[in-house]
């Protein structure tokens, strides 16, 4: 009797259970959020932030992955910085999910921090982009992939005001870009002599001398020279390189160049080329739109020439920039790996060229059209040579880039010899053995 009792009474409860579930409220889901650490993807604060790429990327990403956020970290531009921040937080396993390096010896020297992507790239995908040799490991053909390299790179200039260029008595009607850099120190010093500044340049941090270092000893020793250094079949400390440290610092020696050049921040020099202190000033092809934007149809370019009797005469040093990378210890390798993917795809990659106006997109799929920019235009022209030089600081280790910064900017100003330099990079490479 209880149990034909109480078995009606507990189907009624059980219905009014069922009831109660249906009928709540079901708690949505948690987003996943993919921290992203970036230092390289440019933004100008005075900008509205949609006209922005990576911000716009990410909100298109966001809009189309509804589950997923991107916690865009930025981080400080200064590439020793970074370096020691992101190697402390990867030791302590709390570092970001994505982050973006320099393609090369730089993102080589995290790669006990980084997830290989080669299982999550398919063979097609893969065929699509351009510049894998740059991100597999150690430089190895059969290297495991550390991540993805976007753009097609930047190539280092010579940016010109043509207007102080005239003023500093040069024909630019007829004018013809110096092809060695005896013939570019001969023109600067004739701009000098009509009462104009060559050059504005801020050295403080030691980037420009590493421009025209992979420049000069690019085509003093050939476009492989950096790689046989990384390697140790060719000594940092080659006669070559103390050579190219002599013609660098001529520069300042001969007074071609503002007189607070070794403290002055690298910005600070863009400054004073923009608002007509100079007429000419070095740079990589992540300048072309600021620069256009400034300057319009009265600027120009031209490739930092080549040391006379070089073997590899008219080399232009630069190559692909930026990576972008999945650390080991992140929780959420898929979704990352998706926002990368997402980064790559020809749309955006289109968009990223078409914004920036800095460097052409490295899909076989990409629109050319969507370059505009005059300067970029002049580069994707010059780069039809073929004769291209993958610079020192893209293959050599962080560490090593980091003395190798400091010591540019000393040799620039005197306070330290070329050979001494030269000696203090070679020890150190040799200690990391």
């Amino acid at each position: 009797m209880l149990k034909k009792y109480l078995r009606p009474k507990l189907m009624l409860l059980c219905s009014v259970l069922l009831l109660t579930v249906a009928l709540s409220p079901i708690k949505a889901q948690e987003p996943v959020t993919v921290v992203f650490w970036d230092n390289l993807f440019a933004v100008d604060e005075t900008r509205p932030p949609e006209e922005e790429f990576v911000f716009r990327a990410i909100a298109m990403f966001e809009e189309e992955n509804p589950g997923i956020v991107i916690d865009r970290v930025h981080q400080a531009p200064d590439l020793g910085t970074f370096d020691q921040l992101l190697r402390a937080a990867s030791i302590a396993g709390n570092g970001p999910d994505v982050f973006n390096q320099f393609a090369g010896g730089s993102l080589i020297s995290f790669a006990p921090f980084i997830e290989p992507l080669d299982s999550y790239f398919s063979e097609e995908e893969i065929s699509q982009i351009v510049g894998w040799d740059s991100v597999r490991n150690d430089f190895r053909t059969d290297g495991e992939l550390l991540g993805v390299p976007y753009g097609a790179g930047s190539y280092f200039a010579i940016y010109y005001n043509r207007e102080l260029m005239e003023q500093g008595g040069v024909d630019m009607e007829n004018f013809t870009p110096p092809a060695t850099w005896e013939e570019l120190i001969a023109l600067a010093q004739g701009i000098k002599e009509n009462g104009v500044q060559p050059f504005a340049i801020g050295e403080q941090e030691g980037y420009t001398g590493a421009w025209v270092m992979a420049t000069l000893v690019g085509g003093l020793m050939g476009k492989d020279v950096f790689f046989d250094m990384r390697s140790r079949e060719t000594p940092i400390n080659s006669p070559e390189w103390v050579q190219a440290y002599e013609a660098y610092r001529q520069l300042y020696d001969l007074e071609l160049v503002n007189v607070d050049a070794g403290s002055t921040p690298s910005g600070d020099g863009q400054l004073q080329f923009t608002q007509g202190g100079s007429a000419m000033w070095i740079q990589g092809g992540w300048a072309n739109r600021d620069i256009y934007d400034v300057f319009g149809e009265n600027t120009g370019l031209f490739p930092i020439p080549t040391l006379a009797g070089s073997v590899y005469p008219g080399g232009i040093a630069g190559g692909p920039n930026i990576a972008l990378s999945v650390m080991n210890y992140s929780q959420h390798k898929e979704e990352a790996v998706k926002f990368i993917k997402f980064m790559v795809s020809p749309e955006i990659l289109d968009m990223y060229v078409e914004i920036n106006q800095t460097e052409p997109s490295n899909h076989l799929q990409a629109d050319p059209t969507v370059i505009q920019n005059p300067l970029l235009q002049a580069q994707a022209e010059q780069l039809l040579s073929g004769l291209t030089i993958y610079p020192f600081d893209n293959i050599m280790p962080g560490e090593i880039n980091a003395m190798f910064y400091r010591l540019n900017a000393a040799v620039f100003i005197g306070q330290m010899t070329s050979q001494e330099a030269a000696d203090q990079l070679q020890a150190a490479y040799e200690g990391m053995q």
